[in-house]
């Protein structure tokens, strides 16, 4: 299930990251899904974290967009994204990223994003939209740095609880990270 279309030529396919190890980012597979399903759980608790149903259907959508990262040859974060039309406008809904704790810190998250980002704008987008925890200040500090702004507050959005920050970032034709 490699959606090669959204694959856009001149994008790197392999990053050196800031230890130098090297990150190569390529498309979801179908056969990535269990690993996807692993990193999901160990990243958010249960509730938060996706079910095996949704993530699968989610990722043979053709409005999405997935990516994942692989160190070592092993998938240490992916990333998933609707584009969907938005008032005649294609907008970008990050649905997550998730990046295992030993990757972290070191530009996964930021490559997964770069990627995601110009799909987005390969498809006539300029926007991406997302929610995040109130309560997850290293996320928000992350979105924040890829140029993210506060756009208002949801109440009781996760596990009916927790509020999460309605976040967007827009860029006018070349995205920036």
């Amino acid at each position: 299930m490699q959606r090669s279309q959204d694959w856009i030529p001149g994008i790197p396919y392999v990053s050196a990251l800031e230890n130098a190890e090297i990150c190569t980012v390529r498309p979801e597979q179908l056969d990535d899904l269990d690993r996807l399903c692993e990193i999901d759980a160990v990243c958010f608790p249960a509730g938060i974290a996706y079910p095996r149903e949704y993530l699968s259907s989610l990722l043979s959508s053709p409005t999405s967009i997935a990516r994942v990262a692989v160190l070592d040859e092993t998938i240490v974060g992916f990333a998933v994204l609707e584009v969907r039309e938005r008032a005649l406008k294609k907008v970008g809904e990050l649905v997550t990223i998730d990046v295992l704790a030993e990757a972290r810190r070191k530009g996964v998250g930021q490559l997964l994003h770069a990627s995601v980002e110009r799909a987005v704008s390969h498809r006539g987008g300029n926007k991406i939209r997302l929610q995040v925890s109130v309560e997850n200040e290293a996320a928000i500090r992350f979105y924040k740095q890829l140029g993210y702004r506060t756009r208002g507050r949801i109440p009781r959005y996760y596990l009916n609880t927790i509020d999460a920050w309605w976040m967007e970032k827009k860029w006018k034709d070349e995205p920036k990270s």
